[in-house]
């Protein structure tokens, strides 16, 4: 099933007054009045924003945390592949490959490839959304937005505890955008990586990022380069190291620096080589000049350097601009509205934001310019919140929804919303004189508290923030219920790639904005909705910030304390299920599904095994051993699917060397168990056949059989066919030690101590029944069925007979498991002579037939018995001869000797 979510492309960066993109999408209201919103903080500000951070650990791609400070115990390692990305052009053969020509790569190889690895080190960052993907444009302006909320607001920030953790994102954002950029010796950038993975083969995939295949699923790397121009995403990232600079210049100075001169040599480099990268229809941008604004203030902030903002606002001769600022308009006199807030990619908003303090009063720009930039800035937080243009009879205001939340579009209203929250919180702090700047703040807190749960359904769009949240205190009035389903496929955690399985989300995304609501008030709490429900890390970034400020004019009375994810309950990942699919006396025939849903972190295992355990009593009844059981296999899942066969073990006998009880091992090692959820094992633990050609297993007393009837699985996790981790027990029971002491076998025709005196059987099949004939032929095996080992040079065997005749006697053995030149048979005559026995056959064993095993068997050695000139013997007068044993079966009349003494049978 295709997975693929479209994403809205294409917003008009240039900043033009935006029309509709999507059904439900921008509208500009009249002068109706929007419904009033509660200017007082109705929930805790404190706990959203600590809570709002957490969401960007849940994003991170890379390798774990490795300093303790994971907060998140479901997430660990991903996408290992982005470390090593091949250095070569993406194509069929190297679908993980780059965007970059043969040549390209050959001329910049020093560059791009310094240490000769054949790749690029493209790790960390993080996911975009509920997807994997590390997407350039969303991705950087996150970032910068992130960093932007800290640089207004730093007292906020620290007075909440969110700093150092503010500073923890920020420098995983930008240690990603260093490693991804590439300088030459001159400083100069050759290439720059805005984008791992791609959309359209990323969204096929439904499951936790740690268990994703780039092998499957193949994460090329996209690069901006002289060939391959991409201004909008340098400029992007060029932005947000800027910010790192600005943030980290007091504390890490070294870092600092290294940020701002990565962030010139982009933004020189963006300049250079005009174009748009690409997204693969994903997040298509609508410009580049406007994000080459957005860095170029940035960049006057951090250098002082007035160039970066006449990049901006320069004009020629005749009052026309040059500067970016000609893009949107054509000169000072010029009127233009902005609808469409600060976003991912249209930055006209944030532009004007941090301009307008910057040119205010500034003796190189004119009063003009200052008037109508100030103007730009401000029409547009006046018409997101309603409050009275300068102009008055300019009655353009966004709408809002029946409840009052100013309504962007359909597809992430709240995240639009916050960053208007973010624009207006920032205009008060530039210009706290400003007679409507309270009002602008005052609305933005009535935004957030509708965001929070003052809505018609009571709900809460940051996830994790709401009444219901155990242990979670985050209601100063009122109650709401947090959204638990976002579009996110490692908070949902399935691992089965399907969006309805599990029916609620494994984990918690704490803190994360989503979707919004429709343009009615109705959330849709449901995984697959990815319009209303979706989340990303463009959509938390000003969230963040509002509440810092927020917090900084309206939550100064509220309680903080430290809020860090609770710990989620402990799991039982590791388990098997299994399924009879045929039992008789012939052999028990399973199917083992061994488990791995290990999600806290997901992972793989390479060295999974299970143990099955059965009992051999039925056998031993009749004389047979642990020889006499084989295990075919009769379906190995990985051997099929991932080419990596799965072994099974010759039986072990558990416990002492009386048990009945063996096992067998059934190892996945090398195998990536389960791929989740699991892989399956079909095969017998068959019986030989036994005396009188009859078959002779019984499963009844098999521990791992415990509960399985034919043809049903086990209810979940079957405890009995218990599970290893690198060869100790993880889940299930083992039998006990000394559950069947009736056997004395130690196993496998192997094994086990040769002191004492063994206890052997003789087994008797005739070939030859009639009364008389001319050649005795039979089959005598002898079975150990005690506890103790036998040198077979220490054994002899009698076969007791009358000869019927005078000429002499001679033995041929046709055929013996332990070799007939191991075998040898003599004859002797009974003094004084029995009716039924005037002579016996002796056989005995050379050294090199070995020992045999408690529970083994010889298997029968086939003997004949003939006088020299073939005169006919008569058999029923003999002692050892029975016509009724067709098939092997003890016979007490053939004599056993251990070391000259008598230890089975009786003679005549």
């Amino acid at each position: 099933m295709s997975l693929t979510v479209p994403r809205i492309a294409g917003l008009l960066a240039a900043g033009l007054s935006l029309a509709a993109l999507t059904a439900g999408g921008p509208a500009r209201a009249a002068t109706a009045a929007p419904a009033a919103l509660a200017n007082t903080p109705h929930y805790s500000l404190p706990l959203a924003a600590q809570e709002s951070l957490y969401f960007y650990d849940a994003q991170k791609s890379g390798p774990a945390r490795t300093d303790g400070d994971q907060p998140l115990d479901w997430r660990g390692d991903s996408e290992p592949s982005d470390a090593c990305v091949p250095l070569q052009p993406k194509s069929s053969t190297v679908p993980n490959g780059v965007n970059l020509s043969a040549a390209f790569i050959t001329a910049n190889k020093s560059v791009l490839d310094p240490g000769n690895t054949g790749c690029l080190n493209l790790s960390g960052g993080f996911h975009d959304a509920g997807d994997h993907v590390k997407f350039g444009l969303p991705q950087s302006y996150a970032a910068a937005t992130l960093g932007w909320g800290m640089y207004e607001f730093p007292q906020a920030y620290k007075t909440l505890g969110t700093w150092n953790h503010g500073l923890d994102e920020m420098k995983w954002f930008t240690d990603y955008f260093l490693r991804s950029t590439f300088l030459n010796s001159s400083g100069q950038v050759v290439a720059f990586a805005y984008q791992v993975g791609e959309g359209s083969v990323d969204h096929n995939y439904w499951g936790p990022s740690e268990l994703q295949s780039s092998t499957t699923y193949p994460r090329p790397a996209y690069l901006a380069s002289s060939e391959t121009p991409a201004a909008d995403q340098a400029a992007s990232a060029a932005a947000a190291l800027t910010v790192e600079s600005l943030l980290t210049a007091s504390s890490n100075a070294t870092y600092s620096a290294k940020c701002l001169q990565y962030a010139e040599a982009l933004y020189t480099f963006a300049r250079a080589y005009p174009g748009l990268g690409y997204s693969g229809g994903f997040y298509n941008s609508g410009g580049y000049v406007d994000k080459e604004a957005w860095a170029a203030d940035w960049l006057y902030l951090a250098t002082g350097n007035f160039s970066y903002i006449n990049d901006i606002i320069s004009t020629n001769s005749s009052g026309t601009y040059t500067g970016y600022l000609s893009n949107i308009v054509t000169n000072t006199t010029n009127t233009w509205q902005n609808i469409w807030v600060m976003s991912w990619d249209a930055r006209w908003g944030g532009v004007f934001s941090l301009l307008d303090p910057i040119v205010q009063g500034n003796a190189n720009v004119s009063a003009i310019l200052q008037q109508q930039v100030h103007y730009f800035d401000k029409w547009q937080v006046q018409y997101w919140s309603h409050v009275p243009h300068d102009n008055t009879s300019d009655t353009s205001f966004i709408a809002t929804t029946p409840a009052g939340l100013s309504y962007l579009t359909t597809w992430g209203a709240a995240r639009y919303d916050t960053a208007a929250q973010l624009e207006a919180l920032v205009y008060r702090k530039s210009f706290p004189a400003d007679a409507q700047s309270t009002a602008f703040t005052d609305w933005a807190m009535g935004q957030m508290n509708y965001l929070m749960g003052d809505n018609p359904s009571k709900w809460s769009y940051i996830v994790g923030f709401g009444s219901t949240t155990p242990g979670v205190g985050s209601l100063v009035g009122g109650s709401a219920t947090a959204a638990s389903h976002p579009h996110h496929a490692d908070a949902h955690g399935s691992l089965t790639n399907n969006q309805g399985d599990p029916a609620n989300d494994r984990h918690i995304l704490w803190g994360a904005l989503v979707g919004g609501p429709s343009s009615t008030d109705a959330p849709d709490d449901v995984t697959t909705d990815y319009v209303l429900n979706e989340v990303a890390v463009d959509y938390n970034a000003a969230m963040v910030g509002a509440l810092a400020g927020l917090y900084q004019y309206y939550g100064q009375s509220q309680t903080v304390t430290s809020f860090t994810p609770p710990a989620e309950a402990a799991q039982s990942p590791y388990y098997t299920t299994a399924t009879l699919n045929q039992d008789s006396n012939q052999g028990t025939q399973l199917t083992v599904n061994i488990t791995n849903t290990a999600t806290q972190p997901p992972h793989f295992e390479t060295d999974m095994s299970a143990r099955v355990y059965f009992d051999i009593a039925s056998l031993h009844a009749q004389g047979q051993g642990i020889s006499a059981i084989s295990t075919p296999v009769y379906y190995d899942a990985a051997g099929q699917i991932d080419g990596k066969t799965t072994s099974i073990s010759a039986p072990a006998q558990w416990g002492d060397a009386n048990s009945c009880v063996y096992y067998v091992t059934v190892n996945w090692a090398g195998d990536n168990v389960g791929l989740p959820p699991s892989r399956a094992f079909e095969f017998g633990i068959n019986a030989a056949q036994g005396p009188n050609f009859k078959y002779y297993w019984n499963s009844a007393a098999s521990p791992s059989l415990t509960g399985l009837a034919a043809g049903t699985y086990a209810s979940a996790a079957d405890p009995y066919i218990p599970v290893y981790l690198n060869g100790t027990l993880a889940s299930g029971q083992e039998p006990s030690k000394t559950l069947d002491e009736s056997c004395g076998s130690s196993g496998g025709g192997t094994g086990g101590g040769t002191g004492g005196t063994p206890t052997l059987v003789a087994q008797y099949e005739t070939s030859t029944t009639a009364a008389t004939t001319s050649s005795i032929s039979n089959q005598i095996q002898l079975v150990n069925t005690g506890s103790t080992a036998a040198q077979l040079s220490n054994v002899t065997v009698r076969y007791w007979f009358t000869e019927d005749g005078t000429q002499p006697l001679t033995y041929a053995c046709d055929y013996a498991p332990v070799g007939c030149a191991n075998v040898t048979g003599t004859f002797a005559a009974v003094s004084p002579a029995k009716a039924t026995a005037d002579h016996y056959l002796q056989l005995s064993f050379g050294s090199a037939a070995g020992t045999l095993a408690a529970g083994a068997s010889t298997g029968g050695i086939q003997n004949r018995i003939y006088q020299s000139n073939y005169a006919t013997m008569t058999q029923t007068n003999d002692y050892s001869f029975n016509a009724a044993d067709s098939a092997f079966t003890a016979n007490p009349t053939i004599t056993v000797y251990y070391n000259g003494q008598l230890i089975y049978g009786t003679e005549p």
